[in-house]
């Protein structure tokens, strides 16, 4: 018999929010920054813990973890477990899958998502995680159409048009059996990547299973972002 204090939840929300936001140029990062009420970390929060048999990993700095304390105190916000992160986003997620390693069953999901994307909703999440009902799934990775036209380009000057359908722009979170991308994580042995499909294909060599992305899961790079993401919310 195994006692209620000896199970693990299936899912673990990965949220990566380690990052200066330099780009954004404000004095502070920009998961810290209100949005309708709410820092902005605090969206993918409240719609990870809506979700049964979830828990929430949060990955900071070591001076983020200061002020979004700072925030909870001040939000009465009940934080959820904190990992400090490295000096990349690769890094970071290594740390926070080695974090919650001893709790990993091979049942378990983890789910990888930007703290900058504060559009989730519970029901894309439950989606995303509807996939690991097929035995034969182990990665789910939304993706959206592209509907720019593309092109190759050297500096300044476009070079050729690109077929934009054969792309697709990737959101987060990216989900995928626990133990095999932390597999992944081990053998990346430093190395960087860009995302966590890249690092899960890398190391099992299989192509990432997708999903349909959701159209409002914008990230917030750019001060128009913060005010789009506030028109949506209100709208």
């Amino acid at each position: 018999m195994v006692n209620a204090s000896d199970r693990h939840p299936r899912y673990f929300a990965v949220i990566v929010a380690a990052g200066k936001g330099t780009r954004f140029g404000a004095d502070v990062p920009k998961q810290f920054l209100p949005l309708c009420g709410k820092p902005v970390l605090c969206r993918s929060i409240d719609a990870f813990r809506a979700c049964p048999d979830t828990e929430v990993v949060l990955v900071l700095s070591d001076t983020g973890r200061d002020m979004w304390l700072d925030l909870c105190r001040l939000h009465c916000i009940d934080s959820p477990r904190i990992v400090i992160g490295g000096d990349s986003r690769s890094e970071s997620v290594h740390n926070a899958l080695r974090a919650i390693a001893p709790e990993l069953t091979t049942e378990s999901v983890v789910m990888v998502h930007d703290g900058a994307r504060p559009m989730l909703t519970p029901g894309f999440i439950s989606r995303i995680a509807r996939e690991f009902d097929r035995p034969d799934v182990d990665s789910a990775v939304p993706v959206m159409p592209l509907t720019e036209s593309l092109c190759m380009a050297d500096g300044d000057a476009a070079v050729r048009p690109v077929d934009r359908s054969l792309y697709r722009s990737v959101q987060t979170p990216q989900a995928f059996r626990a133990i095999r991308l932390l597999e992944a994580y081990d053998a990346l042995d430093g190395s960087v990547m860009s995302d966590d499909a890249s690092i899960f294909t890398a190391y099992t060599g299989r192509p990432v299973h997708t999903v349909a992305g959701l159209e409002n899961n914008i990230k917030i790079t750019h001060p128009r972002d913060l005010d789009i993401a506030g028109g949506l919310l209100r709208h």
